[in-house]
């Protein structure tokens, strides 16, 4: 749904609400699937939701929960009664209702768990244990498991039985005697086989699978790689525990990309276009300080040229050039590395191969754009030596920038940091401080031969 049109929806359940209508602002949210009507309850204020909150099941809020984000889940959870929302997430899927009392406080979650189904309860208490960011905490349970003595028959009439949520039951994991992950049966695989045929001959022992603790990321990359729509997740003895769908990755891949986009430029995945001014700016304003004190470190670099500067002002001209092109090389450099550490594509082991590329692709790149700078400097200011000081230190500055455009990810990941976190503000600051010194330390050095031009 447009943001436009669930904006117009939004004003007229808001407008049924406030004229007495409440039936006629239900139905509006009716009509609509339950992602379009998550999206049309968050464009109302809080004093329509809350008045919209006491029209609606438990279901149908259950609904719009598990369409909202993890931010606005929260923020809806905190308003609602202990005893609605325990009826609320009795029909959510218990990774969301686990998602929603990690936020909370722990007696409230007592609270909410003790008024909760024992059906219900006993699965998303599996889930409090392990962190939201892991397999543990995005798993489902398995409706459905089967064992290899079965036949092809037998399970379809397990199926029949069970009458399992067709939008979870891409595979049927087969486990042995002790509960152990053994095998996976698609469900073509099985619709197709002779119904005689034992399950064990069916299925597919090379199973993919995680254990708990697997970092989302980590999941979604290999969903992605072994094309999966399910994965299982094992305890240490390789008893299932439960299963990870796609669905739930996608928003994983969805998350994990704003977090790397916002975490390069030092802002945080809370921060919202239209959310509170004050959040925004105490996210903001950390990484701010930082960069004007990364700023002072760059015009300390600077002022110690400062007779240079005073003898040759076309240098003041051109310093930013240097400085500026150095970050957007080693801005694109950094991209690609957290890109191929993210996909596991590259590790720190490859660190030497990853700088002689970089170290090459800067040396291409420098020549040409070194070149255009020297014709540059020379058609504008018509002094060599200084064309050539900027096309050298140029050079140089693309050569640092793809240096650190390597190093720094690689350094966070070393550390067990988010290789994201900040790289654009750290980068920044290398390429602006080593930039001004090649420049202005090379044009110190050949400064009788650029002033007799």
């Amino acid at each position: 749904m447009e943001n436009i049109q669930a904006h117009e929806l939004a004003k007229n359940v808001a407008r049924a609400l406030r004229e007495g209508k409440p039936a006629e602002a239900v139905e509006v949210l009716e009509r609509l699937h339950p992602a379009d009507r998550a999206e049309v309850f968050c464009h109302l204020d809080r004093a329509d939701q809350n008045r919209l909150l006491t029209l609606l099941t438990p279901e149908e809020i259950g609904e719009i929960l598990e369409y909202m984000t993890e931010d606005e889940r929260h923020e809806l959870a905190t308003r609602m009664e202990l005893g609605t929302l325990s009826r609320v997430l009795d029909e959510v899927d218990s990774d969301v209702a686990a998602d929603v009392l990690h936020e909370l406080p722990r007696g409230e979650v007592e609270q909410v768990l003790s008024q909760m189904k024992e059906k219900e309860r006993a699965e998303v208490e599996r889930l409090l244990p392990y962190p939201d960011a892991s397999a543990g905490g995005l798993m489902l349970p398995v409706p459905v498991v089967l064992r290899p003595w079965m036949t092809a028959e037998d399970a379809i009439n397990l199926l029949r039985r069970e009458k399992p949520d067709t939008d979870i039951v891409y595979y049927l994991f087969v486990l042995d005697e002790n509960d152990r992950l053994v095998g996976v049966v698609s469900l073509r695989q099985l619709v197709i086989a002779d119904p005689h045929t034992p399950i064990g001959q069916i299925m597919d022992p090379q199973v993919v699978d995680v254990g708990p603790d697997t970092d989302q990321e980590e999941v979604a990359r290999l969903m992605e790689h072994y094309d999966l729509l399910a994965l299982p997740v094992v305890d240490r003895d390789r008893r299932l525990l439960g299963m990870v769908l796609i669905e739930d990755v996608v928003d994983v891949i969805e998350e994990e990309a704003t977090e790397d986009m916002f975490r390069m430029v030092g802002l945080s995945e809370e921060e919202r276009a239209l959310g509170p001014v004050s959040q925004s700016v105490r996210l903001r304003l950390p990484w701010l300080v930082v960069n004007l004190y990364t700023a002072f470190l760059a015009g300390w670099v600077v002022s110690l040229f400062e007779d240079t500067i005073a003898k040759v002002a076309a240098l003041a001209a051109i310093m930013p050039v240097i400085s500026g092109q150095g970050g957007n090389d080693g801005i694109q450099t950094v991209t690609v590395i957290i890109r191929s550490l993210a996909l596991g594509e590259v590790d720190v082991r490859d660190v030497f191969r990853l700088l002689r590329k970089q170290v090459l692709i800067a040396l291409a790149n420098g020549a040409v754009i070194g070149s255009l700078t020297a014709l540059t400097v020379l058609l504008w200011k018509e002094n060599l030596a200084l064309a050539v000081v900027a096309a050298v230190a140029m050079v140089l500055n693309m050569v640092v920038a793809g240096i650190f455009g390597v190093v720094i990810p690689i350094t966070l990941k070393l550390l067990r940091r988010d290789p994201a976190q900040a790289s654009g503000v750290i980068l920044t600051t290398f390429t602006d401080v080593c930039g001004f010194f090649i420049f202005l330390g090379l044009a110190t050095l050949l400064l009788g031969w650029i002033e007799a031009h």
